[in-house]
């Protein structure tokens, strides 16, 4: 018994430590693909940065098309995770969308660089466009029509085009990406105003109090 606790902890630790080692080259990779560019950057260079081996870099990553897609994963574990666990503990449809945009604020202040690497590349490779694509704004979407569909089926808001709305806010959130990433200094305030702001605009709309009003009054009257 004691020697299987001691075999099982013996690998709980190597996998420990195999994920911070990639973790750290990961880190690396992010830094100088964002600071030099993915293709003036080599293995090498990496390796030096994260203070390991170069063949021990291959022992985690095939190339560097490999540590990008390993950053890739890593964003899409990391947004996934947090925004799974808003799913578990549902609120009202506006608090909802507010912590979602918490949660993406909170995100790219972690994984700033590794995002500004990601958009730099996508423009450029088709085959990493479709990956991005499939591995973190589709999963977006599918999480938002899927929390557009419970606060409706709640009443919380009024019948909408699913899929068009959650494309709708998936394009908001990325684009919140894309100006933090350019350095727009409103998106990068790091407070929670730009957040509250954008959920009472989309909850509230932009029109004058009054002016709202009168036009669910009108709307009312047409559908009678």
């Amino acid at each position: 018994m004691d020697e299987k606790i001691d075999s099982s902890s013996t690998t709980a630790r190597r996998e420990r430590q195999n994920a911070a080692r990639s973790n750290q080259i990961l880190d690396a990779a992010a830094r100088l693909f964002a600071e030099r560019g993915f293709h003036r950057t080599t293995t090498r260079d990496i390796a030096n940065a994260a203070d390991v081996a170069e063949g021990t870099l291959y022992n985690y990553f095939a190339n560097k098309d490999d540590l990008l897609m390993g950053i890739m994963r890593r964003l899409s574990d990391s947004f996934g995770s947090d925004a799974g666990k808003l799913e578990m503990a549902p609120v009202n449809a506006r608090e909802h969308f507010f912590s979602l945009l918490q949660i993406r604020e909170v995100f790219q202040e972690q994984n700033s660089t590794m995002m500004q690497t990601l958009l730099s590349e996508i423009l450029a490779d088709n085959e990493l466009r479709e990956r991005y694509y499939q591995q973190l704004l589709e999963p977006m979407i599918v999480s938002l029509e899927k929390t557009l569909r419970l606060h409706s089926d709640l009443g919380e808001i009024r019948s909408v085009d699913i899929p068009g709305t959650a494309r709708l806010l998936a394009s908001l959130i990325f684009g919140l990406f894309v100006l933090d990433v350019l350095g727009d200094p409103v998106v990068r305030s790091r407070d929670d105003t730009l957040e509250r702001m954008i959920t009472d605009l989309l909850f509230d709309g932009i029109a004058p109090e009054k002016k709202r009003t009168r036009i669910k009054r009108t709307q009312m009257n047409t559908d009678f």
